[in-house]
């Protein structure tokens, strides 16, 4: 309690390639990222007994893959990420190195379809289907989150009021009402 840990940096990098024309888009990217983790250590029962240090790092190595189209009021939206997150260089608990670090699903997937209703400009609405694989809670392995679906639905509405562009926002989020858990 009370502990600051120090100002930290993460190294990235990324290389992609997109397209966009007039009624499609698509892009491919890779990526890798490494960044510093931080650890609990000593005995965590007692109260102010644990230390929480910096332990080694997490590298996301991942693919994100993305398209969409347009088509007269239709737009439909698709993107899938595999992700490679592991520990490396714990030296406090050495045990995780290899492991998967901890809230960060192995993939997702996104869908999203949207009309644009002709005779109220402004007016739109959408379905959006979300998913996330499984998830590791703690560093051992022993307990994770299960992968989840969910679908929600959107109408939006954009207007300018006193030349201020303004969105109004009306949503269901949810919409099969699935328990899950978004993240540890």
């Amino acid at each position: 309690s009370g502990q600051a840990l120090p100002a930290l940096r993460s190294h990235q990098f990324e290389l992609g390639i997109k397209s966009q024309t007039r009624t499609t888009r698509w892009q491919v990217s890779v990526f890798d990222i490494t960044r510093p983790q931080s650890t609990d250590f000593g005995d965590c029962v007692a109260a102010n007994s644990c230390k929480r240090q910096i332990d080694g790092e997490a590298r996301h190595r991942g693919l994100e893959l993305s398209a969409g189209m347009t088509r007269a009021a239709w737009s439909w939206d698709v993107g899938a990420a595999w992700l490679d997150a592991k520990r490396q260089s714990a030296e406090v608990t050495p045990g995780v190195n290899g492991q998967r670090a901890l809230n960060v699903p192995k993939y997702t997937l996104r869908g999203l379809v949207q009309y644009r209703f002709a005779d109220v400009p402004g007016l739109r609405s959408s379905l959006r289907l979300n998913h996330e694989g499984s998830r590791r809670v703690t560093e051992d392995g022993h307990l994770n989150l299960p992968s989840w679906t969910t679908l929600d639905f959107a109408t939006h509405y954009d207007t300018r009021i006193q030349g201020t562009r303004t969105q109004w926002t009306v949503a269901i989020d949810n919409l099969a009402d699935r328990h899950y858990w978004r993240e540890s």
